[in-house]
């Protein structure tokens, strides 16, 4: 029988621990070293940075730095104050959410921003401001507004009355999400819910209203797509394949609306295998252009570069003296030509491809980046016709800004 194991001293003391070892005090030194040097470059970023008003990443407004505090009660808030704006700023901030993102998304294949979805094969897609425009209005799991398409339908319905008295045209062009177009990139668990979506149930709203051109992009872009691609991978919006066929449809449109429209023909610039690249707004919002890159096969940047070759061009003196200008962003192009109509549009980011190829029809034609039809803007410039374009993610804006 094993003798049995003794008792342990309840009053001993502990072991002495071995004596450390000769290097220990040089691996503290280097440490603390590593650890001050890493509070330096933070704090010397945050100096170098102090001016710095947008953050890379983001892309939206610093935090300020706060002034020192009057009062004693004001006080309590002026440290998260400082931490805020030191947090955007410190040094070594753009490096470590570079490292980050390109770990989730390359690493793991998960979006590290909550508004773009990784999809498949390097297809980016953007989620709205909200972060549920797939949801909204691919999946059909987000909720609608009640009555939002009846709505939206009849927002236009009074844009055309109005217009339309004063003998004036009214196009609308809604552009699809490239989900819409796309949605075989999307990820698996990505998948349709509802039998209808948004767009469809504004359609059907639309047929109350047959007097009013709302085109419908989604077939020809869908069939265009056995041709060739018409969305960047890597960007939120359509590309200049996408932007030509929404405006071949506009022009088709118009040609039967407004007198004198000549439809000129787009534009379309070569495109050089292993020379044109494109990383679009969704791997720069990611901050990883170099990981998501695309064969940029109808390079726009090479329509821009073009100005001598366009009749239209930018207004030097876009309105008279003394007029008002309109609070939103205005673009004014005017072409040599008195016999072509003139317009105004109202647009969004979508309609930034459209310009270069809308304005050779026109001698005149005002862009805002509005979605508020500004009666007195109207009536002062006096356009043939106004033409509305709008993403389909934005479609209850028009309710949203009524006239």
């Amino acid at each position: 029988m094993a003798a049995p194991l003794p008792r342990p001293d309840p009053l001993a003391l502990p072991p002495v621990p071995p004596p450390a070892r000769s290097d220990h005090p040089w691996r503290d030194r280097v440490v603390v070293t590593l650890f001050g040097l890493a509070l330096a470059v933070a704090l010397g970023g945050a100096i170098v940075n102090r001016d710095v008003t947008v953050t890379a990443f983001e892309n939206r407004s610093a935090a300020g730095w706060p002034s020192l505090p009057p009062s004693y009660a004001d006080s309590r808030a002026w440290p998260a104050k400082v931490e805020a704006a030191f947090a955007d700023r410190f040094g070594g901030r753009n490096a470590l959410i570079a490292l980050h993102h390109w770990t989730m998304a390359v690493g793991f294949g998960a979006s590290p921003v909550a508004n773009l979805l990784i999809g498949r094969d390097g297809w980016l897609f953007f989620l709205g401001e909200d972060g549920k425009a797939v949801d909204r209005d691919y999946r059909g799991v987000a909720p609608y507004v009640p009555d939002g398409s009846a709505k939206i339908a009849a927002e236009f319905k009074r844009r055309h009355d109005y217009l339309t008295a004063l003998g004036i045209a009214y196009v609308v062009m809604i552009v699809p999400d490239k989900a819409t177009i796309y949605p075989e990139y999307l990820p698996p668990w990505a998948t349709k819910v509802a039998p209808q979506t948004r767009l469809d149930r504004l359609y059907a709203a639309l047929a109350a209203y047959p007097e009013i051109i709302v085109l419908d992009l989604r077939p020809a872009l869908t069939e265009a797509k056995a041709r060739e691609r018409s969305y960047y991978k890597t960007d939120s919006h359509w590309n200049l394949v996408g932007a030509t066929i929404g405006y071949e449809a506009l022009a088709a449109a118009l040609q039967a609306k407004v007198p004198g429209f000549p439809a000129v023909p787009a534009e379309r610039p070569p495109y050089v295998a292993g020379v044109d690249f494109y990383s679009g707004d969704l791997a720069n919002l990611i901050g990883l252009p170099g990981s998501f890159r695309e064969d940029d096969i109808a390079p726009f940047g090479k329509v821009m570069a073009n100005a001598a070759g366009h009749c239209a061009k930018l207004a030097e003196a876009p309105f008279a003296p003394g007029s008002p200008r309109p609070p939103a962003e205005t673009l004014v192009h005017v072409c040599d030509r008195p016999e072509r109509p003139t317009a105004l549009v109202y647009r969004d980011s979508m309609g930034v491809l459209l310009i270069p190829l809308l304005s050779e029809n026109f001698r005149r034609i005002v862009y805002v980046a509005d979605r508020r039809l500004d009666r007195a803007l109207v009536e002062r410039e006096k356009p043939q016709v106004v033409i509305e374009e709008l993403v389909e993610r934005n479609l209850h804006m028009p309710t949203v800004w009524p006239m």
